[in-house]
């Protein structure tokens, strides 16, 4: 099976989630247990062999102390 560049590049990003967990001393499968993620989906993705969905990188983002900020825009409450 052929890996895109995207592929390549997630797999290269939980590498170094990873790094950043062990680093900081945390319990992974402790902390992605109580994030909610199933220990069979995170075993895929920790050892490279599936993609983590959103939520999961969402949360092991979170989990290393990166942190996202989104634009937002404000809107006023009266109709045009």
């Amino acid at each position: 099976m052929e890996t895109t560049v995207f592929e390549s590049r997630a797999k290269e990003l939980v590498e170094d989630i990873k790094e950043i967990v062990r680093v900081k001393g945390i319990n992974m499968d402790n902390a992605l247990q109580q994030a909610g993620i199933p220990k069979e989906s995170s075993d895929k993705f920790l050892k490279g062999t599936a993609m983590p969905t959103l939520s999961e990188f969402i949360a092991l983002c979170q989990i290393s102390g990166i942190t996202f900020h989104l634009p937002s825009v404000e809107t006023p409450n009266t109709a045009m």
